[in-house]
């Protein structure tokens, strides 16, 4: 838990949105959306306090504690009496928290419960196992954990993509309500054979079942209550699992009795719905309009289209209410208009949505809007973007020439390029991942690091300027990379005086000299040119107390009309005064910055990397060993 008075915007804000933790080679995540979060931590907190984690283990009883819970009707799963189970079945029955949980759970369970069952029914599996779905998702297919898991089922990315679950910009069949259930099927269905038990498998399905064969392995049981009381035998989480998806169960199955029948509670209705075959690209909200139909349910029954429209540059099979198929029918025309108004646009690495945006006569929020992008770090080389079909005519304000803008500044370490190789540059945006560099340039991390001198352990900032080796007849098209040539960018050695000198004219400013006479401080020479102490003392590395002696000479930055009293700077700290090009040298400064233990020697290049010319480079060996990561 965080300080109480911490603001999550503000949080968010200075995380730039980026994914907490360290997974750095994510660009971007989704958030978590549990419209019954609060409810959920009641739960939590019920669990806790009922059954501490450092409490005993759960105790089976020979027969149920209450009169009440001897004649309940029993799920088609094993029901073994236990501590936890009963005090899950109170919790429902009656706490007021939980029965205002299960409440809107099986309110839900009205739209899909029967659709559910009979998924599960044809995969082999006991149909009660909807009752997983119920307290996974509470029913709700549009449910994202915090730790990425989605949907009715729960899936992880990584156990989707095992079961046939697509998952791309456009599309994230996890929100599939019928096909993520089959998979969810297959997947408990396979559990069940390799444990051959339901309780096994459900502890499985909640931490994993390479978590569960590792504790049979080292404490030689395949008895789940016997694994529940050793110590480090399963995790706390999946111990309560089992034991809630049991009472979840038996709630289910005999609502009536436990004061959730039809006097108490009304489901919602079944969801009902016939498929359509769509050409092209089309917005869930333009569809609800035309068929006037609720632009919520249409996309909740079409939740795998996690754009709020289908992909484009395909045929799409898309669900509408049953009782709108007549109007699907009516609206085609206007929807083949809808169609003509649009075209498609593929993603380059590196390309920024603004410049698409330009190019096709719109702004970028408008983009944004026409492919549901929440952050720009989603938008990732080879993505297929939906684009007005034509140009717009220029408006006057638009026709006026703009200011060209400067070249991108890079400012890079010495680097040249040897026999059969091509020095390019590569500005990031905030989908620029280290995979997806490899991919793109075909290089690897280890060789961006070492060229750009960079920390493999800190993330890429949005709009850092990369310089790499790539074969000489590297075609930027043909790999969808927005790269840049050595005269599209200003070119110099990170640190020299070139570099200081061009990052401060695109700031109006001049790097200049002071020389300093007798009584002269730090804070008046800062006052004569507008810089604070504390800009002196960073700019020169000086203490903020420093006295300066007569005749040393400082440097400051000034604005061009204020030069007066200022001689040439001296060259930058590290540099030579002549060394001053692209090909300068600079003395060791970084030699241990980015060295990470653990990773010794770089792997193997790949076929079509550049071969390393560490004699060519031109450059001081003080961060050869930038790129040592953990592991390789």
């Amino acid at each position: 838990m965080g300080a109480v008075w911490a603001s999550t915007a503000g949080r968010a804000r200075v995380r730039s949105d980026r994914p907490p933790g360290d997974a750095l080679h994510e660009a971007w995540a989704a958030p978590a959306f549990v419209p019954d979060w609060a409810l959920r931590q009641s739960l939590a907190a019920f669990e806790r306090a009922r059954f501490p984690e450092d409490g005993p283990a759960p105790s089976l009883v020979d027969t149920p504690p209450e009169p009440w819970m001897v004649d309940l009707k029993k799920p088609a799963l094993p029901v073994r009496w236990n501590d936890r189970l009963v005090e899950y079945l109170r919790y429902f029955r009656d706490g007021e928290q939980g029965r205002a949980l299960m409440r809107g759970w099986l309110r839900r369970a009205g739209r899909y419960e029967r659709r559910l069952r009979k998924i599960l029914g044809e995969v082999g599996v006991p149909e009660d196992l909807v009752f997983v779905a119920l307290a996974e998702s509470g029913f709700n297919p549009r449910v994202r954990s915090r730790v990425g898991a989605a949907g009715l089922w729960q899936f992880m990315e990584a156990t989707g993509n095992v079961y046939g679950l697509e998952q791309d910009f456009w599309i994230d069949e996890r929100f599939d309500v019928e096909k993520s259930s089959y998979a969810a099927a297959a997947y408990l269905a396979d559990l069940h054979a390799r444990f051959g038990s339901w309780e096994l498998a459900l502890a499985a399905y909640n931490g994993g079942y390479g978590l569960v064969m590792t504790s049979i392995s080292r404490h030689n049981t395949n008895n789940f209550w016997a694994l529940a009381e050793i110590e480090s035998g399963l995790p706390y989480a999946s111990v309560n699992y089992v034991p809630k998806i049991v009472a979840a169960a038996l709630v289910g199955r005999n609502r009536e009795a436990l004061g959730y029948g039809p006097k108490d509670l009304q489901p919602d209705a079944e969801l009902d719905w016939v498929e359509v075959k769509l050409p092209r690209s089309t917005r869930i909200s333009d569809l609800a309009r035309l068929l006037q139909a609720d632009q919520s349910t249409l996309a909740e029954i079409n939740g795998a289209f996690v754009r709020g429209r289908t992909p484009p540059g395909r045929s799409t099979t898309l669900r509408i209410p049953r009782d709108k198929a007549e109007a699907f029918v009516a609206a085609r025309p206007e929807l083949e208009a809808l169609w003509r108004g649009e075209g498609t646009v593929t993603v380059a690495h590196g390309e920024q949505l603004g410049a698409i945006a330009r190019r096709h006569g719109i702004s970028e929020r408008e983009l944004r809007a026409l492919n549901g992008i929440v952050d720009s770090a989603e938008v990732h080389g080879g993505v297929v973007l939906v684009v007005p079909s034509a140009l717009p005519e220029p408006s006057p304000e638009h026709a006026a020439a703009a200011p060209p803008e400067p070249p991108p500044l890079a400012a890079v370490p010495p680097l040249r390029a040897g026999p059969g190789q091509r020095l390019v540059f590569f500005r990031t945006n905030r989908a620029s991942t280290p995979p997806q560099l490899e991919r793109a340039f075909g290089v690897r991390w280890s060789s961006i690091v070492r060229w750009n001198d960079l920390d493999p352990r800190a993330r890429l900032q949005d709009g850092q300027v990369l310089q790499l080796l790539v074969p000489a007849g590297f075609d930027a098209a043909a790999h969808q990379v927005a790269m840049l040539e050595e005269h599209e960018v200003e070119h110099v050695v990170r640190g020299s005086r070139a570099h200081l000198e061009a990052e401060l004219g695109r700031r109006g400013k001049q790097r200049r000299g002071y020389r300093t006479r007798a009584g002269d401080t730090l804070e008046g020479i800062g006052k004569r040119f507008d810089l604070t102490v504390g800009d002196m003392s960073r700019i020169n590395a000086v203490p903020r107390g420093h006295a300066p002696a007569p005749g040393e000479v400082l440097v400051v930055y000034v604005d061009p009309g204020r030069t007066k009293g200022t001689i040439r700077a001296p060259a930058p700290r590290g540099f030579e005064a002549h060394e001053e090009g692209p090909g300068a040298t600079r003395a060791p400064s970084t030699a241990d910055t980015a060295r990470v233990p653990g990773r010794d020697e770089p792997p193997d290049p790949p076929p079509d990397e550049p071969p390393p010319r560490e004699e060519d480079e031109g450059r001081d060996p003080s961060t050869a060993d930038t790129a040592r990561v953990p592991g390789h």
